[in-house]
């Protein structure tokens, strides 16, 4: 059996790498369009699910808190510098704010058009991304497969740049439309 500190830094590893991954591939769309992309991508979201119901399965859903959130944050925070919307991410007074943030560079980078931060009552959130640029052959290919959005994981940690550490990001799966995605989170007090 490998040791947690080895499979928590592994696991670590390979997530900072597939938001890296799914950010460059977006950019390289737009620089040289190539009709096998999007088929390329449906494996990423194949891989990301694939991890996710390991994840659950070796140590349930506390491993989002401790090792997935982190280390998308560490991922924001070196691309701090490289411009103004990211810079004023970090500026966000609340988890709510800072999610709308990052939602907005979302529709910059042209990921969507329409989608929005819903409040679902008290600290409950509702991620919409009806028009998400990823979906196709996606969401077709992936089918009724239980995941996350990795949008949605993205917009959901960002909210724990604006968030003391007395709450903890709980996330559900994400409903997955043909051009979109729906998911539900709620922040709760430890």
């Amino acid at each position: 059996m490998v040791a947690d500190v080895w499979f928590y830094t592994v696991l670590g590893i390979l997530i900072a790498f597939i938001v890296f991954f799914v950010v460059f591939m977006t950019w390289l769309k737009t620089q040289f369009p190539h009709p096998l992309m999007m088929r390329v991508l449906s494996t990423l979201h194949s891989a990301l699910f694939g991890y996710e119901k390991a994840m659950i399965e070796l140590i349930g859903g506390r491993g989002y808190k401790s090792h997935v959130f982190p280390e998308i944050v560490k991922t924001m925070q070196a691309i701090k510098d490289e411009d103004p919307k990211i810079s004023q991410l970090f500026e966000s007074k609340n988890p709510e704010e800072a999610m709308n943030t990052w939602m907005e560079i979302l529709k910059m980078t042209g990921i969507t058009k329409n989608g929005r931060i819903a409040k679902d009552g008290d600290d409950k959130y509702k991620i919409i991304i009806p028009d998400c640029s990823l979906h196709d052959p996606i969401h077709e290919i992936i089918g009724d497969a239980k995941g996350i959005c990795p949008m949605a994981l993205i917009l959901a940690s960002s909210s724990a740049i604006a968030d003391d550490d007395s709450k903890s990001i709980e996330i559900n799966y994400s409903e997955f439309t043909p051009t979109g995605t729906s998911t539900d989170m709620k922040l709760v007090k430890e």
